[in-house]
């Protein structure tokens, strides 16, 4: 079945438009792994520097300055929720992965 000029102008469902999409997301996915490999190399050194100063793996008020500085970050309001709690999961695993390094050092 074709799909007249008509009914393209008016949002017809496209499947290229879906499979571009789709790309993009995948393109953008791994730029977010490229990221959160970096940022859990940070968290190696984070950790390293807790040890050395005591300090526990928990930091309450910087999660807060994080969660508060995404919402900041995010130019959509509809979408800033969503981020925090994109946000929360990488902190909670970060703090996972940190007390799996603390495991492993001892």
């Amino acid at each position: 079945m074709m799909v007249s000029q008509d009914e393209t102008e008016k949002g017809a469902w496209q499947p290229n438009q879906l499979a571009a999409a789709r790309q993009q997301i995948n393109q953008i996915d791994e730029q977010l792994v490229d990221l959160l490999t970096q940022r859990f190399e940070a968290v190696i050194q984070v950790n390293q520097a807790k040890q050395t100063a005591h300090i526990p793996v928990m930091d309450q008020g910087r999660e807060d300055q994080v969660l508060d500085r995404v919402a900041q970050s995010d130019p959509n309001p509809a979408t800033r929720a969503y981020m925090q709690d994109i946000f929360k999961t990488i902190m909670k695993n970060s703090r996972a992965y940190q007390a799996q390094l603390k495991k492993d050092d001892h």
